[in-house]
């Protein structure tokens, strides 16, 4: 493990799944040109040619590359996995809603119970999978008769992204932990659900948070969590390093580190897609969150589950895999809450403070705020959009006819279009990540150009249409089988911060000097989906400026979340408006 992550406990593949991919750098960069062309101006593009031409004929490259396949061929390891848990520690934004996402979450079984008894489930079942976790370590699981690793699943739970200056630190508890934290009031108690080995019942962990609830009266504003709210990471990591110059509160701050996970519980009531999406992000009021911690579910009065999950470490296949195990195990289990004469309150994690360092966690807060207020949340519904109508017009993916009517909408808004992020799951490697899909392709800015035209017959509008469907095609395989651009163009250039001088590298190479490389790493929009009964929607904010953060699902009913800066709230609804009427035009092309 690099220095930056705190573990100690081998990684290994523990059922011979084949290792990541290393790609050929020249292979890469034929790939880069061909996804980048229609992204940029002839010039550009005829710059980025010459440029790779140049830097494949160098010893740079060669170095480089080789570099590459050195990490690459590491025992139990790969060349991406290290490299992208640091992309992330890099991160000084906000983690939440920007990186780790807030998704609402509901288990059918779970609405028969009360709220409490709700919360007791999730912690104890948690401690269940976490416990079976720390028995049989993670392996193989299969999904439709398609086999995955769950290595990611290390770092899940017990886990934290622990903030410094400059670059923060991954933290996994090598131990068996025993305790959840239980957050209400803005008050943190360690509440223990495995004791001696065995997990704690139900009826005892619902007992002791009743306990907590009917005992905690005032909300306590601030506390320490307030530094995970930073808008500024290294002015958070800043302030948490005051307060961890105090022996007592590092004790402290351990047991929050060394936790399974945080349960957060909202004394408010919420209704309706946007101020659930918001009060998962954090509870305005008081926070009662702590950002950064491997996962946290939230829920309030009213009974309205969320969670996020840190993606240092691990990317959404890996929440969709814990989400599973939570859920076979619910299903499968009958829970009782006996009656218990136990009066006992789980001990109370609390800090000294300051009056100096309250006063800089307020600010924290204060700019967490401003950043929630930026921006604006939009929920669309896509009427007559569904995957049996696809079907039935000859069209297999959702997913890319969804990405091709994007591309129509912003040459509708733009007379342009312009880069999209894809996040495409390679678990089906031993310590694979994602890739990027980049949908934007020859075959789909000709469609586009052409629908908008009306020259054309629908028959042969709907033949592009499926061409540049079998290109989206063509690259989400490139992606799930570790042959995609970005990943590898990321790592390329951090092996050459990193190494470069070392290997004699005297100059950076003009390739990452290149527009065209600028723009291959755009996110103007940025997507993400996924289909699981128990996970409702999700948001996150504009990666970049003028951009639009989108979820979106296709399936019986489909539908988006966009998200944009407040500046740009009218793009946002002629973007949506057109999009509109481009996927109504677009099924329209095989009736």
């Amino acid at each position: 493990m690099k220095d930056f992550i705190k573990y100690n406990v081998p990684i290994k593949n523990i059922d011979d799944l084949p290792s990541y991919p290393i790609p050929i750098l020249k292979d890469t960069l034929d790939r880069f040109l061909g996804w980048v062309e229609p992204l940029v101006s002839s010039v550009e593009f005829e710059k980025a040619k010459k440029t790779v031409e140049e830097f494949l004929i160098t010893g740079d490259s060669k170095k480089l590359e080789e570099k590459i396949q050195e990490l690459g061929n590491r025992e139990e390891d790969s060349w991406i996995y290290d490299y992208w848990v640091k992309s992330h520690l890099l991160v000084r934004a906000p983690l939440t809603p920007h990186t780790n996402v807030p998704i609402i979450y509901e288990n059918q079984k779970l609405l028969k119970f009360e709220v409490l008894e709700r919360i007791a489930i999730l912690m104890h079942s948690a401690a269940v999978v976490y416990k079976d976790f720390k028995e049989n370590g993670a392996g193989e699981y299969w999904i439709k008769n398609k086999r995955y690793s769950s290595d990611e699943f290390h770092g899940l739970l017990a886990s934290i992204n622990d903030i410094k200056e400059g670059m923060d630190e991954y933290y996994i508890n090598d131990e068996c932990s025993e305790c959840i934290v239980f957050s209400y009031k803005n008050h943190l108690y360690n509440v223990q659900v495995i004791r001696d080995k065995n997990v704690v019942s139900v009826g005892e962990i619902v007992n002791t948070l009743k306990n907590i609830v009917s005992n905690t009266m005032e909300s306590l504003v601030p506390n320490a969590n307030y530094v995970t709210v930073g808008v500024d990471r290294d002015e958070a990591g800043k302030v948490l390093g005051e307060i961890l110059i105090n022996d007592k509160n590092q004790k402290e701050y351990q047991k929050i580190k060394d936790a399974i996970l945080v349960m957060n519980y909202d004394d408010i009531e919420i209704n309706g897609v946007y101020e659930e999406l918001d009060n998962a992000s954090y509870n305005r009021e008081d926070v009662n969150r702590w950002h950064g911690k491997g996962f946290q579910f939230s829920c309030t009065k009213n009974g309205v589950f969320s969670f996020i999950a840190d993606h240092c470490f691990v990317d959404g296949g890996t929440e969709v895999y814990f989400i599973n195990k939570l859920k076979k195990y619910i299903e499968e289990t009958t829970f009782s809450f006996e009656e218990l004469t136990s009066n006992n309150i789980a001990e109370e994690i609390t800090f000294d403070l300051s009056e100096d360092i309250k006063e800089a966690l307020l600010d924290l807060k204060e700019g967490f705020d401003k950043c929630m207020d930026s921006f604006e949340a939009r929920y669309v519904d896509f009427d007559g959009l569904s995957r049996e109508v696809l079907k039935e017009k000859g069209i297999l993916s959702g997913d890319g006819f969804i990405h091709l009517a994007f591309q129509v909408a912003q040459y509708m808004t733009y007379e342009s279009i312009k880069n999209t992020y894809i996040s495409v799951d390679a678990r089906r490697f031993f310590r694979g990540r994602t890739e990027s899909n980049r949908p934007v392709s020859k075959e789909s800015v000709s469609f586009a150009k052409e629908f908008l035209k009306k020259e054309k017959s629908k028959t042969e509008l709907y033949q592009m249409m499926k061409e540049a469907l079998d290109e989206h095609h063509r690259r989400v395989k490139l992606c799930q089988s570790g042959q995609g651009v970005n990943r590898y163009l990321y790592v390329l250039e951090s092996v050459y911060k990193d190494y470069g001088k070392e290997m004699g590298i005297v100059e950076k190479p003009d390739l990452f000097n290149t527009e065209a490389f600028k723009v291959i790493g755009d996110n103007h929009l940025s997507t993400t989906s996924f289909g699981h009964p128990d996970m409702k929607y999700l948001y996150f904010p504009p990666v970049q400026e003028q951009g639009f953060g989108i979820y979106y699902y296709v399936g019986p009913k489909s539908f988006m979340i966009i998200t944009a800066y407040k500046e740009d709230l009218e793009t946002m609804n002629k973007m949506i408006a057109n999009l509109q009427e481009c996927i109504n035009g677009m099924l329209e092309l095989n009736e």
